[in-house]
């Protein structure tokens, strides 16, 4: 149990640390990016921004669902529920933007990291669901 929750920690870490990043990027530089790019360019890398957004978002909430779960606050079975689980799968999984050499290099990297974390998180969250549905209905699930 002890390696799940150092694995859950890190995990939690790392989603704050590309936040933070993400937020820095936003505020700091993204508006000079996309002036920089013509108008569907422009277009492009702010649908992109949002992307990287909407990926971080989904994660952090699914984090903390679960943190709950961890702290037994709630059950597996709960943290669950449709409108518990990982959201925007069809936004948050496609990465057609994730390489384009157009954006810039420090969004492109934001893009990677939060692709390949919201995979992982992606993968975490079916296990949970294959987990749930395997159990006995017993109402103990935690």
């Amino acid at each position: 149990m002890l390696g799940h929750i150092a694995f859950f920690d890190r995990t939690m870490n790392e989603t704050i640390g590309l936040l933070s990043e993400s937020r820095r990027y936003l505020v700091e530089v993204a508006e000079t990016d996309r002036i920089r790019l013509p108008t569907d360019r422009g277009l492009l890398a702010s649908l992109e921004a949002m992307r990287l957004v909407a990926r971080l978002t989904q994660v952090m909430a699914w984090l903390l669902t679960h943190r709950a779960v961890h702290a037994g606050e709630i059950t597996l079975t709960e943290a669950m529920r449709p409108d518990r689980r990982l959201g925007g799968r069809e936004l948050c999984l496609n990465d057609s933007g994730d390489g384009d050499p157009l954006l810039s290099e420090e969004l492109r990297g934001l893009l990677k990291r939060s692709h390949a974390l919201y995979e992982r998180i992606a993968r975490l969250d079916e296990l949970s669901a294959e987990r749930v549905a395997g159990m006995p209905l017993t109402g103990n699930d935690g």
